[in-house]
């Protein structure tokens, strides 16, 4: 019978422990900073604060290596005193990225995750509710990544332009005529998505024309209390001398 109470015990202390350990991050920014290093060693441990923005109980930090053309990046979120880290690749990671049509195969380390994924997580290690969640998405597109909005309205930003860059490194190539139907094939698809009724309301789409990618975010929620979401991105850089047209 003791054995029996010991056990049962031991037991209740385990799930105890194990409760106290989900959806609760870590108590610092450099504990969650940390984690992220030794879970994604490809990432520069030479890291800087390069920007920050407060939200009262909520706030988001992006770390970099100021010195390196070629970077990977951190973002650091909080609620209240609890922090959450996720990493913030560099397009040469491309199943991080899990990018809509994507050609070329990676030919970089796997990180064996995804954007999507490392969002979620965020949710569930801070406990978001759906508004704290949409505030901090909101504010990482707008202040911290100073992205665009309303795409459909913005035909210039993609026709007849091709986004650039130099970290081309074991990537080959891209022909420009080829560039040029990327982007082209991708405005079309926002202007697609915006006609469809169904669609109004539950995505939005970000141009982060620094870091060459597009963002789709799409609210798959169909109940009222349900919080259920998923994230497209698009490769929008081409891997080319930079050439505007």
């Amino acid at each position: 019978m003791r054995l029996l109470i010991n056990f049962l015990l031991l037991l209740l202390s385990f799930l105890i422990t194990s409760c106290e350990k989900q959806n609760s991050g870590f108590d610092s920014a450099e504990k969650s900073i940390n984690s992220i290093l030794k879970n994604f060693p490809m990432i520069d441990k030479k890291l800087e604060k390069s920007k920050e923005l407060d939200l009262d109980s909520l706030s988001i930090s992006l770390y970099r290596n100021p010195e390196k053309i070629d970077y990977d990046e951190i973002l650091v979120f909080r609620k209240k005193n609890k922090f959450y880290a996720i990493p913030f690749f560099s397009n040469m990671y491309f199943d991080y990225w899990n990018f809509e049509g994507e050609k070329q195969k990676q030919l970089y380390e796997k990180t064996n995750t995804n954007f999507s994924i490392q969002l979620k997580k965020i949710v569930t290690e801070l406990n978001l509710t759906p508004e704290e969640f949409g505030l901090i998405i909101e504010e990482l597109m707008e202040s911290i990544l100073n992205t665009e909005k309303n795409l459909h309205l913005k035909p210039k930003i993609f026709q007849h332009y091709i986004y650039s860059i130099n970290r081309v490194d074991k990537y080959k190539i891209e022909e420009i005529d080829s560039c040029l139907r990327k982007t082209n094939e991708i405005y079309n698809q926002i202007l697609k998505n915006f006609n469809r009724k169904e669609a109004l309301g539950n995505s939005q789409f970000y141009l982060d024309s620094k870091n060459g990618r597009v963002y789709e975010f799409i609210n798959d929620s169909r109940k009222k209390d349900e919080f259920k979401f998923k994230v497209k991105t698009y490769r929008i850089e081409c891997f080319s001398y930079r050439l505007e047209i």
